[in-house]
């Protein structure tokens, strides 16, 4: 076979291996995201919280979406005060968290895309039943096995010392403890349950539903957004050929492609990290585990900073507000009286200084760089207009581009100051009541970054896709081809399809004549 003739492919297959192929590539995503958040969760040393065998499938549950809730197993009695003012009361402790570890999600999306679509490169194209029998597939296989995950992600932790710590300080303004200056009286007895010494065992639990309802959407997501922007596949003709996805491919696949070059980098940090943290440094190790699983998180601080998005890292500490009893137990005024507490903190991160610049500076600088060359991949990537359809057209190829760059970004800053969010709350109740507790989180508002975002995307994409005009008016002068598709058959996989209007195919190849005998 000479170079230049076109690759053999296989047949494209049936109904059934369509739809086992496509649950197979949600096995191996699910598996990816088990795998990486065991490694974080050992680089953090989680094991002595609570057996990684129920953390782990916890993490994959939060990944796609899912929550996690807190509870005593069963309350604390006061028994050793049975005469004082505690004495038979029950001390129990509930919380919940709700915190999305992008970096696991991003690794399971890439393995579910490529799984999914990249087989299909070599293949004959496929038909729309065999494209729908592979969703299919996907969302049977994520619809059985996030519920037992959901199930499996429950147990029992041992809160470490810091967090009893926390819990167990509180007070007046002047920052003593719930157990009060001295230590005694109704507050001493408080403080020395909410220390451990009483203190029982914390369950925690995902819900199944919820994680299943959104491990359902993430996976629809993926197909929906991949049918859009995948390149290196095979796709069935009405969709290849489809209006959709000749007008949104080139943005779409453009944009996911730096969002996955940028976590692609925060994988060679955490790496980089990892080798560090065998030398023994134990931040090196921390480092790493928190950029296994928050890493995405950080970068979309950083970036939505830098388009005016409003962040806040805030620990609480809370009093509840049970009357006179309430606040005598308490040792401080409660709830309804003083809010917080001395020791509160909050950090507005967009100002937050780095190397003597603000974040928010930095954030812009990246996110400017990124997108002005996600707008020059776009429009390398968008097929020349026709003579006709470019009179036709209400704008113009520069003014489309950044249009469509202008909605992508914009929606994809809401999306990020959404799923980068993260907060944790534990209270500690007495007889059903909650007398206290903290709250810790990180806090996005989109708010004006959005606008920003739309603004800055749609120029970066004007600007992109005009210098790509002017490198390809350029290399045209210098008598190079122009890389430009100039209306000529558009690529969706081995095979070529009419681009449309004036596309070219290339001649046929000669049959060789027989020898005459």
């Amino acid at each position: 076979m000479s170079p230049s003739s076109p690759p053999v492919r296989t047949p494209s297959g049936s109904l059934w291996r369509h739809a086992l192929e496509g649950a197979l590539s949600v096995v191996a995503a699910l598996a990816m995201m088990a795998t990486a958040g065991c490694l974080a969760l050992l680089a953090l040393d989680a094991g002595e919280v609570a057996p990684l065998t129920r953390l782990v499938p916890a993490m994959v549950s939060t990944a796609v979406g899912g929550g996690i809730s807190f509870g005593s197993d069963s309350a604390a009695q006061s028994g050793d005060a049975a005469g004082g003012p505690l004495g038979g009361m029950s001390l129990s402790l509930g919380g919940e968290t709700t915190f999305t570890p992008l970096m696991l999600t991003f690794l399971g999306t890439a393995v579910l895309a490529l799984g999914f679509f990249r087989p299909l490169r070599r293949r004959a194209r496929p038909t729309s039943p065999l494209l729908w029998s592979r969703c299919g597939g996907a969302l049977v296989a994520a619809g059985g096995l996030l519920p037992v995950l959901a199930v499996l992600g429950r147990g029992t932790a041992h809160l470490p010392d810091s967090v009893t710590e926390r819990l167990g300080k509180g007070g007046s303004g002047s920052g003593g403890s719930l157990g009060g200056p001295g230590g005694g009286g109704p507050g001493g007895m408080l403080g020395k349950l909410i220390g451990g010494e009483g203190l029982p065992a914390v369950h925690f639990e995902t819900g199944p539903a919820m994680t299943l309802f959104l491990g359902l959407l993430w996976v629809g997501t993926v197909l929906g957004v991949g049918c859009v922007a995948a390149r290196r596949t095979s796709l069935p003709r009405p969709l290849a050929l489809g209006r959709l996805r000749e007008k949104w491919h080139p943005v779409c696949s453009a944009l996911t492609g730096s969002a996955a070059v940028l976590c692609c980098i925060l994988l060679v940090l955490t790496v980089l990290a990892a080798a560090t943290a065998l030398t023994g440094r134990e931040q090196a190790a921390r480092a790493a585990g928190v950029l296994l699983l928050a890493g995405p998180n950080l970068l979309a601080v950083l970036l939505t900073s830098g388009l005016g998005a409003s962040w806040q890292a805030e620990v609480q500490r809370q009093q509840g507000g049970g009357g006179t009893m309430g606040g005598g137990m308490m040792g401080g005024p409660g709830r309804g009286q003083g809010g917080g507490t001395g020791g509160d903190k909050s950090v507005a991160l967009s100002g937050y200084p780095v190397a003597g610049v603000p974040l928010w500076l930095v954030g812009l600088v990246v996110l400017l760089g990124v997108l002005v060359l996600a707008g020059y991949r776009a429009a390398s990537r968008t097929r020349a207009r026709t003579l006709r359809e470019d009179t036709e057209a209400p704008l113009g190829r520069h003014l489309e581009l950044a249009l469509r760059m202008c909605l992508m970004v914009s929606g994809a800053t809401t999306l990020f100051c959404l799923l980068a969010r993260g907060s944790v709350h534990l209270g500690i109740s007495i007889m059903g009541n909650e007398m206290g507790g903290f709250t810790a989180g990180l806090q996005g508002v989109a708010g004006v970054g959005a606008l920003t975002a739309a603004i800055l995307g749609g120029a970066a994409g004007y600007c992109g896709s005009r210098l790509y005009a002017l490198r390809a008016a350029r290399r045209a002068a210098r008598g190079a081809a122009p890389r430009r598709r100039e209306a000529r058959p558009v690529r969706t996989d081995s095979r070529t399809l009419d681009a449309g209007p004036g596309s070219s195919s290339p001649p046929a190849r000669k049959a060789p004549s027989e020898p005459a005998v």
